[in-house]
């Protein structure tokens, strides 16, 4: 079994190229739960908590951008949230979220400035460990917006790295000065992967934003 660091390795010498990795995914999966959980990222822990915080109906439609294998609403279902759609790009990712029947509906589709959703019908977007150098780039924000009803909230995770060099600072002045949302929280900045050596340097925060 490969460790978690060369699949990280992997996943950012991908920069972002869709194919490449939806594959690389598609092949972690079996390992992908066992060694987030082992890595000691409290992404999770963070974003569920500014979920229980900001959304209070536990009826909401929420959307769970970047699922990956249903980690994030695995919790949220426990916490009493029953209406969760997710949304990946690795089939191989989502057949395992499948199995741990939290979702209503699951989605095959990429993070980018167009989402394949009906606009204005989520209550609230989480999107965790998804939004980062490699992964889904800042103008998947505005794809966020887009299907985010007026008063939703999008609660997200975002590297220090990808906010000081990969353009979400910009992005994120961008939409702060449009008035498209207005923010509500931030977390500290915490290590992403505690227990990693290679990643050591790794630091993200959680914000949450509530759409004008």
């Amino acid at each position: 079994m490969e460790d978690l660091e060369t699949w990280l390795e992997r996943v950012y010498q991908a920069n972002g190229e869709h194919q490449t990795l939806a594959a690389l995914y598609d092949q972690w999966a079996g390992d992908y739960d066992q060694q987030l959980w082992a890595s000691g990222n409290p992404y999770i822990a963070i974003a569920t908590g500014l979920v229980g915080r900001h959304v209070t109906d536990y009826g909401a439609r929420i959307l769970d951008a970047g699922c990956g294998t249903g980690n994030m609403a695995q919790v949220l279902h426990q916490m009493g949230y029953q209406n969760i759609d997710g949304l990946d790009p690795s089939s191989g990712m989502l057949a395992i979220a499948q199995r741990k029947e939290v979702y209503q509906q699951l989605h095959q589709l990429y993070l980018d400035s167009q989402i394949d959703l009906q606009d204005a019908s989520y209550d609230a977007v989480v999107a965790a460990g998804v939004l980062t150098h490699g992964h889904a780039p800042p103008e998947a924000l505005d794809g966020i917006l887009k299907i985010a009803r007026s008063g939703a909230a999008i609660i997200f995770s975002l590297s220090l790295i990808a906010f000081e060099e990969y353009g979400f600072k910009q992005k994120i002045d961008e939409l702060d000065a449009s008035g498209a949302w207005e923010k509500l929280d931030q977390s500290l900045l915490f290590r992403t992967y505690p227990f990693s050596d290679k990643e050591a340097n790794l630091r993200h925060w959680v914000m949450a934003y509530r759409k004008c």
